[in-house]
């Protein structure tokens, strides 16, 4: 008995012998084809509504080793662990390998993964939006043939707002306001609108993680970028899109048109109010000059945004500043638009006649400011010819004058005043001259004394050649008895009358 009781002590060792064997050299199988790649917890950022990726690669020697097994019995799972419920897991995502997807139900259809990436090694978790809710800690669990390939992050969500949420009206007041879901505090927040830092000065006061705009402007809308910066130097930024509805640049437009045009006064809004719910609006457009006026814009019932006031043939009573006055949900902004009329006032009046002195005076109806004045004829010399005119002007209440010495024919024709600033062109005005025709002067005019004499001797020289010749004619011709002859002889000849007279007297006396 004790022989065969050693023999089963003997069998028994060798079993639970050869059961470790075999377990351990399981387990050594297993570990030499079980890869386990995991570092260290990486932190991912994402802004709320906007896309959030968690990374999750093989390595390219691994992916490269690996290739052919890469598509063997491929299965990935996404799980995450709230920052609500730290300590609970919920699986997120998950790829079977049959290519079967199952999501959770708060992560349909927000959660998806690229199956066309998965040769290339990408496993990443793209989640489409984002919101506050989905921060917390992510691991990803990937297995392909016998090899197993884990990540783990954490998303961080970091979100900018706006108070009142909507769209504001134009100087209302407006909170910026930037959160993070990571409790640890930045050591420095900066604000930036159409990449200008914004510093604490006028209508922007920045306290802590808000940013306070006491008036808001149309200038203010666009995207506001907030950066967080925390320890270590690690930045992250959020953007919000602020919509203020109001009036683009320039606040206080200025328009310049010449007398007797139609004229347009800008009005647009940056947004069209009726896009909003619940959006009333009315415009009204006065002079300061004078009554109020209605609008004639150009508006249709799809387009609320154009307000611009029409005004047909303008002159100078037009001119002054206009008041577009738009009242959305009971909030009313206005903008002044300035207009300039422009006309041309020439120093005679009525036909202008060859060989005047003419000046034309380009008047706007208000001192433009720092400008300068051109002249040009219209359809012959270039700006920069001699008939083109151009001088310089501070402030000049009677705009610009253009002289003519002496009016001629080439003078005629079209002539444009137009006024620059280093913008550019303003405005122009016309002024078609025409020429009546020769000027007759006075002999007190066109006369100098010498001219006055040497007139004189021609006409004296004139009529005694004439006299001379009279005489000749009388000498060597009889009389033909004609009476209008004699009396034209007698004129030019004193003393033939007498002569005539004596020789009529002796022969009345001769005859019986």
């Amino acid at each position: 008995m004790p022989s065969g009781r050693g023999s089963f002590d003997a069998t028994l060792a060798g079993l639970v012998l050869l059961s470790w064997s075999v377990a351990f050299k399981l387990l050594t199988t297993d570990a030499r084809n079980v890869s386990y790649e995991a570092g260290e917890e990486q932190r991912v950022w994402a802004e709320e509504g906007g896309p959030a990726i968690l990374p999750c690669h093989l390595n390219p020697q691994t992916l490269e080793s690996n290739l052919g097994e890469v598509y063997k019995r491929l299965s990935v799972r996404w799980k995450r662990r709230g920052s609500r419920s730290p300590q609970v897991h919920h699986m997120v995502l998950e790829v079977a390998p049959s290519g079967l997807k199952t999501r959770a139900r708060s992560m349909m259809p927000r959660a998806s993964v690229q199956d066309t990436d998965f040769l290339r090694g990408n496993f990443s978790l793209q989640i489409r939006p984002t919101s506050r809710d989905d921060a917390g800690r992510y691991w990803a669990r990937v297995e392909y043939g016998s090899q197993v390939h884990c990540c783990a992050l954490k998303l961080e969500v970091v979100s900018a707002t706006a108070n009142p949420p909507g769209p504001v009206v134009e100087s209302e007041p407006v909170k910026l306001t930037c959160n993070s879901t990571l409790p640890e505090k930045p050591k420095k927040i900066q604000w930036f609108h159409d990449s200008q830092l914004i510093t604490t000065s006028g209508r922007f006061q920045p306290v802590d993680q808000t940013l306070f705009i006491s008036r808001s402007m149309g200038s203010d809308s666009g995207p506001w970028v907030c950066e967080l910066t925390y320890a270590g130097g690690e930045r992250v930024s959020v953007t919000h899109h602020l919509q203020v509805l109001g009036f683009p640049v320039p606040a206080h437009p200025v328009v310049y048109a010449a007398a007797g045009s139609d004229v347009h006064l800008p009005c647009i809004l940056n947004f069209n109010p009726l896009d909003y719910v619940n959006s009333q609006v009315a415009v009204c457009w006065s002079h300061v000059a004078g009554d109020d006026q209605k609008a004639k814009s150009n508006q249709h019932q799809e387009n609320n945004r154009n307000i611009t006031l029409y005004l047909p043939a303008v002159g100078p009573d037009s001119a002054g500043q206009y008041l577009c006055a738009v009242s959305i949900n009971g909030t009313t902004i206005s903008k002044t638009v300035t207009l300039i009329v422009m006309t041309v006032i020439p120093s005679i009046e009525g036909p202008i006649l060859e060989g005047s002195r003419l000046l034309l005076t380009c008047s706007p109806s208000q001192p433009p400011g720092k400008v300068h004045f051109q002249w040009k004829l219209l359809g012959s010399e270039p700006a920069n010819s001699s008939k083109a005119v151009s001088r310089s002007s501070e402030r000049s209440t009677m705009g610009w004058i253009r002289e003519f010495s002496k009016v001629s024919a080439e003078d005629a024709g079209t002539w444009e005043c137009s006024i620059h600033s280093p913008e550019g062109r303003l405005g122009s005005v016309q002024y078609h001259l025409e020429i009546a025709g020769a000027q007759v002067a006075s002999p007190q005019q066109n006369l100098v004394p010498g001219q006055i004499t040497s007139g004189l001797v021609t006409f004296l020289l004139v009529l005694v050649v004439a006299i001379a010749v009279l005489t000749l004619l009388t000498r060597r011709t009889p009389s033909l008895n004609f009476p209008a002859l004699d009396r034209l002889v007698a004129a030019a000849l004193p003393g033939k009358e007498v002569k005539d007279a004596v020789h009529e007297e002796k022969v009345l006396q001769m005859e019986p």
